[in-house]
């Protein structure tokens, strides 16, 4: 079937849309007799100058009926690498897990350049955009200063054109050894001064308290929130995590805190795992999972099939009150050759990997609300009574027809306007 036609201007009122309860606000419907089963409730939504409304009984609207078809808030993809992505065609893709991506992809940095990183950046963002995708955090290479480095360059000619149609943030991904070096502060004030978030890559073993304490302590200086690469790995013995939350207690840092992966997570003892997760959630740090880099990487072997999942113990961190979000992570790059900038896709990912298919109405916050407050993000992630009318209406009446299929017709609406965006062409390189 296909989707409704909806205005490309002007007021309506969307009727028999089905829409998640825990991501609607002042909406009717909402905590009224309207719910259906799995967390769904059946309303009216007002579109009025660009924003959701409950519908005035006595205005004469246009109305379209979405014959009960699922409308969701659009996506934030808080973790992502912009800089990566659709390089897999130089580099090739790993076969043989982390460490082999890492090296593919450092062996083709010869061929970036600013007008490469930008052009690869450009399609990513309308890809995510024809996805739904209203907010996104990239993590960018950054071996020394911003100034001199590819990716900060192109990524601060990509985001003032896209003001006001995706909310970027950039991350400076380093290496948590390179926190000892003496331009550290130096690099950490140009990140500030580029609105920035400090991250770090915490190898297995890598974090000590010396690093850790250095890190947080110019961090609070600069006022720089943290997203970090933490333990991806399956090693059970791997303490970044630990380390992170112990020394953000320890310092008192009130920045925000991400930490990204937390593969290792999964593999350690029970009474270890749960004496982490609850570190983790007295020092209000945030995780999010990413399953398709994830699952494509931890516990590869050119000569074997992988037996380990390598996705981070999603249900023990949401139930011990630790936040939770998927993300997209690598497009089309050494670490994973697939992928389209879809958080529909990270989602489906999350759900199947983390065996979360009995309860997809306490997930669905993981790419809307739950990331977009990670990012500081009030109004993004909802569908808000008063807010911009931001959504994406799926061809979908249930979440098994939510989650079944990549051809699922949908419609992205920005400002109330459904999007004409197309998706990019992905040109192969000369041979």
């Amino acid at each position: 079937m296909s989707l409704p036609t909806l205005p490309a201007r002007g007021d309506y009122v969307l009727r028999n849309a089905l829409i998640p309860a825990s991501l609607a606000e002042g909406l009717p419907g909402h905590d009224c007799a309207s719910m259906l089963q799995n967390g769904l409730i059946l309303t009216d939504i007002a579109v009025r100058g660009g924003r959701f409304h409950a519908p005035d009984p006595a205005a004469t609207l246009p109305a379209i009926d979405l014959g009960q078809r699922i409308l969701l808030p659009r996506f934030v993809d808080m973790h992502t690498h912009l800089d990566k992505a659709y390089t897999v065609e130089r580099t090739g893709f790993s076969r043989d897990g982390l460490s082999s991506a890492v090296a593919l992809w450092s062996a083709g940095q010869g061929a970036r350049s600013v007008a490469d990183d930008i052009a690869r950046m450009e399609r990513s963002l309308i890809a995510a955009e024809a996805h739904g995708t209203r907010a996104l955090r990239t993590h960018l290479d950054t071996i020394g200063h911003p100034d001199d480095n590819t990716g900060w360059q192109a990524y601060g000619e990509v985001a003032p054109r896209w003001k006001g149609r995706i909310e970027l943030q950039a991350v400076a991904l380093t290496a948590l050894f390179r926190v000892e070096e003496p331009d550290f502060p130096a690099r950490c004030a140009a990140i500030a001064a580029r609105g920035g978030i400090l991250g770090a890559f915490i190898d297995r073993g890598g974090a000590t308290p010396a690093l850790m304490q250095r890190l947080l302590s110019v961090a609070a200086v600069q006022g720089l929130d943290l997203d970090l690469h933490v333990d991806e790995t399956l090693d059970p013995a791997a303490n970044g995590l630990e380390m992170l939350a112990t020394w953000v207690l320890k310092t008192g840092f009130r920045g925000r805190v991400v930490a990204g992966h937390c593969c290792a997570l999964a593999q350690m003892a029970p009474r270890d795992r749960d004496r982490v997760i609850a570190l983790v959630a007295e020092a209000g740090i945030e995780v999010v999972a990413l399953p398709a880099t994830n699952g494509f990487l931890q516990d590869r072997s050119p000569d074997r099939t992988g037996l380990l999942r390598g996705l981070a113990p999603v249900q023990e961190l949401a139930a011990a009150g630790v936040p939770v979000s998927f993300a997209s992570d690598n497009v089309r790059d050494a670490f994973y050759p697939y992928g389209a900038y879809d958080p529909l896709e990270a989602q489906r990912l999350g759900l199947f990997m983390g065996q979360l298919e009995g309860a997809p109405e306490e997930w669905i916050a993981a790419t809307t609300a739950t990331p977009a407050r990670a990012m500081g993000l009030a109004d993004i992630g909802r569908l808000k009574a008063g807010a911009a009318a931001d959504a994406v209406l799926f061809d979908a009446h249930d979440w098994a027809d939510l989650f079944s299929g990549t051809a699922l017709s949908r419609c992205v609406l920005h400002n109330g306007a459904p999007l004409t965006t197309a998706q990019p062409v992905l040109e192969r390189e000369p041979a």
